[in-house]
């Protein structure tokens, strides 16, 4: 059985206001071959309750990776990512940001996640972002372990 066998699926929070974004990630991820469903939240502000386990959320298990939306209603993505890197037992948490901004527009606002990926206008696509983000999360174990 190898590394990757053996490793328990990851834990994934979703923070996403769009409804149908929400269902294309889910539908995505399953397609990428992600078994459990993520945990979905609405907004930067639920999010950070969750993450700092607050707020109602003080059994909620932290996450293995993060797919943030940089637009948010109240508390927006990069508030949410800052919070994430200034946190020390969630510095190390794998943060991909997912957006409907370019590529060099995220970097700008969010500069310190690990992987960006820019929201497809199709549905093909948008499936196929599951396969692209099991990738990254794969290549970020190794490279974690090659790293201890």
């Amino acid at each position: 059985m190898s590394n990757d066998e053996m490793r328990p699926e990851p834990r994934i929070l979703l923070v996403e206001d769009n409804p149908v974004d929400v269902l294309m990630v889910r539908r995505a991820l399953k397609n990428g071959g992600f078994q459990n469903p993520p945990i979905v939240l609405d907004d930067g502000e639920p999010a950070l309750d969750f993450l700092a386990q607050r707020g109602g959320f003080e059994a909620a298990v932290l996450p293995d990776l993060v797919i943030l939306d940089l637009n948010l209603r109240k508390v927006d993505g990069p508030e949410v990512l800052s919070f994430i890197r200034r946190t020390p037992k969630l510095r190390g948490l794998r943060v991909i940001i997912l957006s409907s901004s370019p590529e060099d527009v995220m970097k700008s606002h969010a500069e310190k996640a690990d992987y960006y990926i820019e929201k497809p206008t199709d549905a093909a696509s948008f499936l196929n972002l599951g396969t692209r983000i099991r990738d990254f999360y794969r290549d970020s174990l190794h490279s974690s372990a090659d790293m201890s």
